[in-house]
């Protein structure tokens, strides 16, 4: 009977037992489980926190301008940032901007964006704008390959947001141009947005930055009572390229000189070419055109008679690669222009050359329009005899995709002495 009365007596105990360690067991992730709602509900009130003074930081920062979760979402998202003490945006100065930084572990800041904003006058002479058309598209120590400097620019050329009526973009920036009825102080607002961040710039990247430049350009116009109507943001934004390709297969921007070296011979001209899409309504749209080390070696002979420095060829395809630019801008973006040594200004209205630098101009929709092509020294030399027909040809393909009218091109004495 005693061992029976313990059978039974041990089996309540022992389940008992097993009971307890499991309460203890249940009790125990009840606690972690509430631990963790604990510390995810702090988390998330620190991270509504840290986003509500982010977007009280770029509110004031950027004057109010831009919705602060436009800048907030933008590669990803974000909800630390910290704005620079040295920009602040304000529509009652004619250049200002903002720089916002990522904030990461304590101590840390990365690159964002930053926006700046250009109000132009309505009165031209009132304008202090001042812009240099020179530039150097190749550079021998940063090219990727140093054997080839000409095969990749170091920018990529300005693509047409749309149709061009609502601006461009280039690799990490995007340009909305708000332009102003008649009758106001203001001619045109301009709200450039540049991704600060390291990694590629991708299709919706450009998306976002397009819609924070807009939103930027339209609030400030609206303060400054500029009467204006910006087209939607587009839904295709092609990569843009630095990449140049030979000049008989360049379209967009460049499709002009296809034909015309197909119809009059390229000779020493230029056999690479870097287009962009061509915009029907783009203020600023390029082509560039340069020599590749072979063609390069083939007209030497022309290099060394016209330019007898002592200097070898690969000296300059170096520090001397052989190309020419062509660039049209439209409207506000043509005041201040200043060319050569002498800073010669090129003005509306007007046609010339400046060291190496040559330009025509014209009236687009009712606006001024200058069209510009620099040749590097001493290619100008080189392809002089070629330069007033291929100016024509550039300028005549600009003024007709875009119905201007009014064009004045620079006198035989201005091809000669570019």
């Amino acid at each position: 009977m005693d061992d029976g009365t313990r059978a039974e007596a041990d089996g309540p105990a022992g389940r008992g037992r097993l009971r307890g360690a499991l309460n203890t067991a249940f009790v125990l992730v009840a606690v972690a489980g509430i631990g963790l709602s604990v510390w995810a509900l702090v988390s998330e009130v620190l991270d509504l926190r840290d986003r509500a003074e982010s977007r009280e930081r770029i509110a004031e920062g950027c004057g109010g301008l831009v919705d602060p979760d436009l800048v907030l979402g933008l590669k990803g998202g974000v909800s630390r940032v910290k704005l620079s003490d040295r920009h602040h945006i304000s529509t009652a100065r004619s250049d200002s901007g903002c720089v916002v930084y990522r904030v990461g572990d304590p101590g840390t800041t990365y690159g964002h964006v930053s926006l700046d904003l250009t109000l132009y006058p309505a009165n031209p002479n009132a304008d202090e704008h001042q812009v240099d058309p020179e530039h150097e598209p190749f550079d021998y120590f940063t090219a990727r390959n140093r054997d080839d400097v000409t095969a990749a620019a170091q920018y990529a050329l300005p693509h047409p947001l749309g149709d061009g009526g609502l601006g461009e973009y280039d690799a990490g920036t995007v340009t909305v141009r708000a332009l102003c009825a008649d009758g106001g102080g203001i001619s045109s607002v301009r709200a450039e947005a540049t991704a600060l961040y390291d990694g590629p710039v991708t299709s919706g990247d450009r998306r976002d930055l397009t819609a924070l430049a807009r939103q930027a350009a339209q609030r400030a116009a609206a303060e400054k009572g500029c009467r204006t109507e910006l087209p939607a943001v587009p839904m295709a934004f092609p990569e843009p390229r630095t990449a140049l390709v030979p000049a008989a297969e360049a379209g967009g921007t460049c499709a002009w000189y296809g034909r015309h070296s197909a119809a009059h011979g390229r000779g020493a001209l230029p056999d690479r070419a870097l287009a962009a899409p061509a915009g029907r309504a783009s203020a600023h749209d390029s082509c560039l055109l340069a020599m590749s080390p072979e063609g390069t070696a083939r007209i030497w002979p022309a290099y060394e008679k016209s330019h007898p420095d002592g200097r070898d060829l690969d000296r300059v395809l170096a520090l001397r690669p052989l190309w020419m630019q062509m660039d049209t801008l439209v409207g506000d973006g043509t005041r201040g222009l200043r060319a050569g040594l002498g800073r010669t200004p090129v003005v509306p209205s007007s046609a010339g050359s400046a060291d190496g630098v040559l330009w025509a101009s014209s009236v687009c929709g009712g606006r001024p329009a200058l069209h510009l092509m620099q040749v590097s020294f001493p290619y100008d030399d080189i392809v002089r005899d070629r330069l007033e027909p291929l100016f024509r040809a550039y300028v005549e393909d600009a003024t007709a995709r875009r119905g201007c009218t009014g064009v004045t091109f620079p006198a035989a004495s201005d091809f000669a002495g570019a």
